[in-house]
């Protein structure tokens, strides 16, 4: 093994948490072994096993079995830290930039065949680094639509400085992203697509609603939008934040904005956490049983670099995105204040493409199907993916990418 790369001491982010969290379930698991065959124990439906099967079940073999997935745990992390494996993509030039932002051209890299084709305004999500749309070279969705013609300019939010400090979400639309909108019709002569990941996809919308002249057909992929539904871990973390008041919570997050100057980077890996609180646990054991040297292994530890590479938030656009969004569901309701006015979907008359992935836990089809319900124009495409599976799974050329595309060459003009 390895020394362990720099960038990667301490983590996955909260370590700590992502381990107690399987020792705890585990040992659960455990305790609850001699009753695995009783009617009344709450299987998951898609895992039952037929009755019978289970009985007699040695505590000493459920034992050994945590043990040894639990090491597997350990070395997946222990082979992610040391591998070899360093981005060496480089950045797309800028076009334009202001304070810590810049608008980067995807048109002037090797792989786009037209660089002065249709400009597509892609807009990425504001918590991480927006480079899980260009991961690694066979894996980045805005390379490959630059090779198919487009000319993506993708705005690189970057990390927020002192200017950036005491941004909202509104601040970040008005003095980043109708200026970049700007930028990308002077060079198109006309309103251009505009493409959003994640909460990317949901100020996508916040422009095409307040800024419609400008915006020729909107795309979102597993951008949330109807927060009232309360699935899985993510909706009971949103039910005990409402139980306990929207705010404290905003309380908590200007706190930290005074203390920090930032919402810092670990509070928001925790939230994450708590979302999914085995994945870490999961997916590093499925790294330990892969070849180091493989593709697959390059790949997974390229994404978890990025999974790492965590951004702060200002106070505001943390107080917006966590309170008004995920609590006060501002956005379903139609109470966003954004640009100068009230976000109504149903008056957006661009063509829309609402992307979901069946398997999505940040933003599920529950969470992103409402948006194409309340848009005129819109259509529906549900992929068999994860979150971040739509961007750079082994699925997700053809299941989103292509259809992209030809949703693209239909409204690009």
């Amino acid at each position: 093994m390895g020394e362990i790369a720099p960038h990667r001491v301490g983590e996955p982010s909260p370590l700590i948490f992502h381990l107690s969290v399987a020792l705890s379930a585990y040992g659960q698991a455990l305790m609850m072994a001699p009753r695995a065959d009783s009617p009344s124990f709450p299987w998951v439906p898609r895992l039952r096993p037929p009755r019978g099967k289970l009985a007699g079940l040695d505590q000493i073999e459920v034992a050994a079995e945590i043990v040894a997935r639990l090491k597997a745990t350990l070395h997946g992390i222990e082979v992610w830290q040391a591998h070899p494996y360093r981005r060496d993509l480089g950045e797309a030039p800028a076009i334009w930039g202001d304070g810590c932002t810049r608008l980067r051209d995807f048109g002037r890299l090797d792989e786009a065949v037209r660089p002065e084709g249709p400009p597509v305004l892609v807009v990425p999500s504001l918590i991480n680094r927006p480079y899980i749309l260009d991961l690694v070279r066979g894996r980045s969705l805005l390379r490959w639509l630059a090779a198919q013609g487009f000319r993506p300019l993708l705005v690189d939010w970057g990390e927020p400085g002192p200017v950036e400090a005491g941004f909202d979400l509104d601040a970040y639309a008005a003095r980043r992203l109708v200026p970049a909108l700007a930028a990308a019709r002077a060079l198109a002569g006309r309103p251009v697509p505009v493409m959003g990941y994640c909460m990317g996809g949901t100020l996508a919308v916040g422009l095409a609603a307040q800024v419609p002249q400008d915006v020729g057909a909107l795309v979102a992929i597993g951008s949330p939008w109807d927060f009232s539904a309360n699935v899985g871990i993510a909706g009971a973390v949103r039910s005990l934040l409402r139980s306990r008041g929207a705010e404290r919570a905003e309380t908590l997050l200007e706190s930290m904005g005074e203390a920090f100057g930032l919402v810092p980077v670990p509070f928001l890996q925790n939230l994450f956490a708590l979302v999914n609180p085995m994945q870490a646990a999961l997916k590093f054991q499925k790294l330990a049983r892969i070849d180091p040297a493989a593709p697959a292994a390059e790949l997974f530890v390229a994404l978890e670099d990025w999974l790492a590479d965590g951004v702060p938030m200002p106070a505001g656009a943390a107080r917006d995105l966590l309170v008004g969004w995920q609590i006060r569901n501002i956005t379903a309701t139609e109470d966003w204040d954004f640009l100068g006015g009230k976000v109504v979907p149903s008056r957006i008359r661009a063509p829309a493409l609402i992307v979901c992935g069946e398997s999505d836990s940040i933003a599920p089809p529950s969470l992103a199907r409402p948006l194409a319900a309340v848009l005129p124009d819109a259509a529906v495409r549900v992929a068999r993916t994860g979150h971040v599976g739509m961007i750079v799974g082994s699925e997700a050329r053809t299941a989103v990418w292509r259809p992209l595309a030809d949703f693209l060459r239909l409204h690009c003009g």
